[in-house]
């Protein structure tokens, strides 16, 4: 990663600071409902039309943080009882026929919901600061949320005109979406409401739409109508701003949530009831507690991220961020998924429980200090420092660091770093800036993002080592078994009480190395030639190996062979087409080079399983074999590398003779 100078990470923290409101696009795609059926239900799921628009929402200048994330959805819920009343007397309605005019309120997601992906782009009236946009392209009658900013995308409004026998004289169809972006800081924002007339047929040619939005306890409403009852025509769209104020007192935080109500008539007519309403789901949360100067607001249901650089300060938290990057990537239990909890009292007494009988080592690292994680910023810091894992990040001249593990392994609870004062300091400011840029309160959980290269990601089986399994290149082998009565249950006399195999796992990465072969009188090995003589065969026999030697399994007996192996023909479940090696030889072909024909980064791997199958808890020999495998990637994908498939212990390709007992 290339080094950032100080000035330019003044200029990016400045930047931060006077970014203009986040420029959220809202994509509507007008979308057309069919005529609805004669008995007035709602008509199918709307097709995408030609009619589209986009509204912009502006935040509050100056107080957008980097909001661009993964966002999340939810489906949208609304009463989807119709609203019906009688039309009035001498009305366009009633010189239509119509005697009732029914309002129904529509979400039904469509069946893939998919955000397009936020991409930086500076608005033409602010080139001296970026501003994020991104799209609400979600499926129609779903929400979606990020930590700053949430929007509906096409809830359907239907009216409906209906005569004396319940026929339907005609309908309008009216698309709705609205989009709004939080202020980190400030206490105002407003949201954009769009609607679109999608569809008219029969009696209905316009609408009159009016809108109203509402919030609970702790919010007000400084602006209730985007816009005044306004007439609206087929592949019209009319849209506004509706505004909203939440002044929390100093130290208070107050959640509340956002509704609205649609009234929807013929022109001409009056009413003064709505007949169409929703909710937002989620909730807002508006504060004056994370020590900004001013108050913000968040969707709480969001997740914060703290992002940290292991940059050498003063460009980023250097040595400390380094050894939270190691920590997150190698502790048993940790991870960069598993959120922390902020802890604002007590962060010195947690600090010093971990730190306390920290040695400083001033001898390799000038002006030495101690960098904890879990650090006594969280409520998961605290933890008894002898239970420390002592590291030594180093940086290297050709950049990214080396961590050097002191003490402990990667077992403990925590870890201590041996970093130089500044960059610890740099650690707690940059996390300070971050609580406030991501409005992080006490007691909320937030993911700590190290941006780094100590660790790339890994592949999932190659982030923790399994209890139980061993090292084998950069992956590990396990092998389990279970007790059986007897070693040899056909044979005079019969084996002694033992175990025999019940499965074998293997995380196979690009530095695969070979186990060892196999030896010995493993358990079954006296009844598999008690099968071949009883059966008048000569054909060779074989113990297997359930994770081959040349992917890294043992067979010896003094290094763990007898759980790695059952007895099998030699051509048949070992060898022949299919066979164990036909599978085997994918996977060895898999985890090769890159430049030999291989398939894998150097941090991803093969997730490799084989399960013997037994016919009973006597049996000493399997009649079959399950075998598996799936590429898993770093970034978290993951594919088969071939299917489950069974391999019976039979001889040959005769399908006869299965050793099994």
């Amino acid at each position: 990663m290339p080094h950032s100078s100080p000035k330019a990470a003044m200029s990016t923290s400045r930047r931060r600071r006077i970014l203009p409101g986040l420029l959220l696009v809202l994509s509507l795609t007008a979308t057309t409902t069919g005529t609805a059926a004669a008995d007035g239900r709602a008509a199918q799921a709307p097709a995408p039309t030609t009619v589209s628009a986009s509204a912009g929402v502006i935040g509050t200048p100056g107080s957008s943080p980097d909001t661009a994330g993964p966002g999340s959805t939810r489906p949208a819920t609304v009463s989807t009882k119709a609203e019906c009343e009688p039309t009035p007397a001498g009305s366009r309605e009633r010189e239509a026929g119509a005697v009732q005019a029914c309002v129904t309120t529509i979400a039904t997601p469509l069946a893939a919901a998919v955000r397009k992906p936020r991409a930086a782009a500076p608005p033409a009236a602010a080139p001296a600061a970026a501003a994020d946009t991104g799209s609400c392209a979600v499926a129609g009658g779903t929400w979606w949320y990020s930590r700053f900013a949430y929007c509906v995308h096409s809830l359907t409004v239907l009216y409906t005109l209906k005569d004396t026998n319940g026929a339907v004289v005609g309908t309008g169809t009216l698309n709705v979406s609205s989009s709004s972006v939080l202020p980190a800081q400030g206490t105002t924002w407003k949201e954009k409401v769009a609607v679109t007339m999608t569809g008219a047929t029969g009696a209905v040619t316009a609408l009159n739409v009016k809108f109203r939005a509402a919030c609970s306890a702790g919010c007000t409403v400084t602006k209730a109508a985007p816009w005044t009852g306004k007439k609206v025509v087929k592949d019209q769209l009319i849209s506004g701003d509706v505004s909203y104020e939440s002044t929390p007192a100093a130290g208070t935080a107050v959640d509340f949530t956002t509704s609205y109500l649609m009234y929807v008539t013929m022109p001409g007519a009056q009413i003064t009831d709505p007949n169409a309403s929703w909710g937002n789901p989620e909730k807002i949360r508006c504060d004056n507690s994370v020590g900004t100067p001013e108050p913000g607001c968040v969707v709480p249901s969001q997740m914060p991220v703290v992002k940290m650089s292991d940059q050498p300060s003063p460009s980023g938290a250097g040595a400390a961020a380094a050894g939270y990057l190691w920590a997150q990537n190698n502790l048993a239990g940790w991870g960069s998924a598993k959120p922390l909890t902020r802890a604002k009292d007590g962060v010195a007494d947690r600090s010093a429980k971990t730190c306390g009988t920290f040695q400083a080592r001033t001898d390799i690292v000038p002006g030495d200090s101690c960098g904890e994680f879990p650090f006594g910023e969280s409520r998961e810091g605290g933890v008894d420092g002898a239970q420390c894992t002592e590291l030594l990040p180093r940086h290297s001249t050709s950049g990214g660091w080396v961590v050097d593990v002191l003490d402990g392994g990667t077992g403990g609870p925590c870890a201590r770093s041996h970093v130089p004062l500044a960059d610890r300091q740099a650690a707690q400011s940059r996390l300070s800036e971050e609580f406030a840029n991501q409005r992080v309160v006490d007691g909320e959980q937030f993911k700590l993002e190290v941006s780094g290269s100590i660790v790339e990601p890994k592949a999932v089986c190659r982030q923790t080592l399994p209890a139980g399994a061993f090292r084998s290149g950069n992956g590990w082998v396990k092998n389990t078994t279970e007790p059986v009565p007897h070693t040899d249950k056909n044979t005079t006399p019969q084996g002694p009480p033992g175990l025999r195999a019940s499965a074998a796992q293997a995380c196979l990465g690009t530095n695969t190395v070979e186990g060892t072969h196999a030896e010995g009188d493993i358990t079954g090995w006296g009844d598999a030639a008690w099968f071949r003589t009883a059966n008048r065969q000569t054909a060779g026999l074989a113990r297997c190996h359930l994770i081959a030697h040349i992917l890294g399994g043992t067979g010896e007996k003094n290094d763990g062979g007898p759980a790695n192996l059952v007895p099998c023909w030699q051509v048949g479940m070992n060898t022949g087409t299919p066979s164990m090696r036909t599978y085997e030889a994918l996977a060895q072909n898999a985890v090769k080079a890159v430049k030999d024909g291989g398939i894998l980064g150097p941090n991803d791997a093969v997730f490799y399983q084989v399960t013997p199958e037994y016919r009973d808890s006597t049996s000493t020999i399997p009649h079959r074999v399950l075998m598996s495998a799936r590429v898993e990637r770093s970034d978290g994908k993951s594919q088969p590398l071939f299917p489950d498939v069974y391999i019976d212990n039979t001889q040959g390709k005769t399908g006869l003779l299965n050793l099994g007992n």
